[in-house]
């Protein structure tokens, strides 16, 4: 077999538990059962960050977020850091993006060849969080703030005949789909990797009435944890209650059904995307040499114990999707607990990269093994710095318990074996695996130092903003090329049928 092709399709904010290949029952998501069907579908996979782009960085570069100064999303990802866009050109692959990857800086490319859209959010570094959440207040007046979702948008939930969201994941998809009609019709026989990146079904819960007629308020499912005081929440959880704005919108059922049948529509609206992108591979005659990886930058409260978004390192918010198909390999399932972290040498696996050659450090492992009946063990690990919280806070899970640490906030413990929902913390009573858990988080991290680095970073980065915006101003967003369109049509002096000819793709190619 020849090194295949590889299709990344990413979606933002999909939470995995919503999906019926992962134990949901409501969402309608034909394609992604489909694909789950034919790959290994990873049960517990988790992001690095639960935040857009540092997980995203932390993805490409196969490391933690934290690791390349991915602290927020107004980080830099610096154009030296080795991605897995590098490697498979390195290895003779086509590597082209299709969407949302939330780059930050000037390098709009890293590794990848070609961009057929631009960002949906901005390349600059205006949203950096302010760098004095060591001294957050409840009780301060909060207004907007670049980047950080409210909790009044929650009430938007509904049906609209089209949004930001829509508009783009849909240009997204159409240029993904020419992207493999033109790769069949292509001189250029390199094997591809085409990352296909959506930015639904990140909030405002809003879709068209074609995917929010698919429900009824009355079939939505309560959340599995029930609403839980403020006051009788964990500490990070009630600063992320006032972070959001939540004391000043009051939330009723309404509420919650309507996010929620919002948030799926959305689903059901990026699963038929996918659709779109399966039938263009199949059509163009690509299928049967091509590997296909699907999940999320990280996930969603969706209402969880009366909580919404991100930035908490609860399951919802952290644990993602993560199926992967690939031709040689039988479908399957794997409980194990994995990480997007994974993806990088398991794209350079995929693509005949050994991991000797991997010459670069990267904090992943490849899971072709996993995917080939192998037992994977070992620990993986999450984190949040961003705004929203005191300090940096940091998450291991290895096996089924789960350890969150900080210096601001008191430890957490949970055995997800008895207790999956986390609602019992078992810190401080003598847990066999907490003294061992928390000697991995501080080899992993150096939390005494690691916040000053995040201040310093925030700092630097606010000043550099503040500077750029100053008299004539350089945007580092990309704007798409024409990509080839003055060959495609027909121009001057070219013979007509010519040109017409160049653009039949027949169905036994």
């Amino acid at each position: 077999m020849t090194q295949p092709n590889i299709i990344l399709f990413m979606v933002d904010q999909l939470t995995s538990f919503v999906l019926n290949s992962y134990g949901g029952s409501v969402c309608r998501t034909p394609n992604i059962d489909a694909l789950a069907t034919t790959g290994t579908v990873f049960e517990n996979a988790y992001c690095p960050y639960p935040l857009c782009a540092p997980s995203r960085f932390g993805m490409m570069a196969g490391r933690l977020p934290s690791r390349i100064g991915a602290f927020d999303n107004g980080a830099e990802f610096p154009a030296a850091t080795p991605t897995f866009a590098h490697y498979l050109r390195l290895q003779g692959y086509y590597t082209c993006i299709a969407g949302k990857m939330h780059f930050v800086g000037p390098d709009q490319y890293h590794g990848f060849e070609e961009r057929l859209t631009t960002e949906i959010y901005p390349a600059d570094m205006s949203w950096t969080p302010t760098p004095d959440f060591r001294d957050f207040n409840k009780d301060e007046e909060r207004g907007y703030t670049f980047g950080v979702s409210t909790i009044d948008t929650v009430k938007d939930a509904g049906p609209v005949v089209r949004s930001m969201q829509i508009d783009y994941d849909e240009d997204v998809i159409h240029h993904a789909e020419r992207e493999l009609y033109t790769r069949a019709r292509s001189d250029d026989k390199r094997p591809f990797l085409l990352t296909v990146s959506l930015t639904q079904p990140h909030d405002p819960y809003v879709t068209t009435d074609d995917y929010w007629n698919q429900y009824s308020n009355d079939h939505i499912d309560d959340p599995q944890v029930p609403f839980i005081p403020v006051e009788d929440r964990d500490e990070h959880s009630q600063s992320l209650y006032y972070h959001y704005g939540q004391d000043k919108c009051e939330l009723n059922l309404a509420d919650y059904r309507n996010a929620r049948r919002g948030y799926y529509g959305m689903i059901t609206h990026i699963d038929a995307l996918l659709g779109r992108l399966m039938h263009a591979l199949e059509a163009s005659g690509l299928k049967d040499n091509t590997a296909i990886i699907f999940s999320s930058d990280h996930g969603d409260m969706i209402g969880e114990r009366g909580m919404w978004f991100k930035k908490t390192l609860f399951n919802p918010a952290i644990q993602v999707p993560l199926i992967i198909h690939h031709p040689q390999n039988k479908p399957g399932r794997v409980s194990g607990p994995v990480s997007l972290l994974d993806i990088f040498p398991t794209l350079c696996d995929i693509a005949g990269i050994s991991e000797s050659d991997i010459s670069t450090e990267i904090e992943g492992r490849s899971l072709i093994p996993a995917m080939q009946g192998k037992t994977i063990s070992g620990p993986v690990f999450a984190e949040h710095i961003d705004g929203g919280t005191s300090a940096p806070r940091v998450c291991v899970r290895d096996g089924d318990v789960k350890l969150v640490l900080s210096r601001a906030y008191p430890t957490q413990l949970y055995d997800l074996s008895a207790d999956p929902l986390e609602l019992t913390n078992l810190a401080g009573q003598n847990h066999p695996d907490e003294a061992r858990l928390t000697a991995i988080a501080e080899s992993k991290w150096s939390l005494d130092d690691l916040l000053a680095d995040v201040i310093r970073s925030q700092k630097e980065r606010k000043l550099v903003d503040s500077a750029l915006s100053v008299g004539r101003q350089e945007p580092w967003d990309f704007v798409p090329r024409p990509v080839e369109q003055n060959t495609k049509y027909v121009r001057r002096g070219d013979a007509f049928p010519e040109v017409e000819r160049r653009g039949y793709l027949h169905r036994d190619t």
